[in-house]
Formats: C-alpha cells, structure tokens, sequence
C-alpha cells in the first residue's frame, strides 16, 4: 500500500439539490449532483493537486473541524 495524508472535507447540499465539496485544508473545492459525486469529485481533485506540486511539497492548512450550538431565543 502506498502512503496516505489524512484531510479534512465538507459537504454542504446547496438550494439547488446540489451538493458542494470542500477541503479547507489545502483549499480545494468540487460539486456533483450527490453527496457521493461531490465527494468523489473532490477525491479527484485532491489527487491532481498532490500529484501537481508533489506529496513532499504539500502545504496543509491548520484546521481544526468542530460542530457547535448558538442559541436563538
């Protein structure tokens, strides 16, 4: 097997049905028609830009994912 970076991703379904993909690590985006497309797609991308700039060149972007409640009296 050969190596493997982790990343964070997003998926957001847009008003139109759609569905966006992103990775806020290395600022890469895609969109499909599902969830599944958009993700796929965004695997895609990701691969072009690593084999793009090379693994040893990747710059990674320190994000830090959490999910939390706003209350809306």
């Amino acid at each position: 097997m050969g190596n493997e970076i982790s990343v964070s991703v997003v998926i957001v379904e847009k008003d139109d049905g759609t569905y966006k993909s992103t990775c806020p690590d290395l600022g890469i985006d895609a969109q499909g028609a599902s969830a599944d497309d958009a993700l796929s797609n965004l695997k895609d991308s990701i691969l072009e830009h690593i084999r793009a700039v090379g693994a040893d060149n990747l710059q990674l972007s320190s994000v830090k994912c959490m999910k939390i409640k706003i209350p809306v009296d």
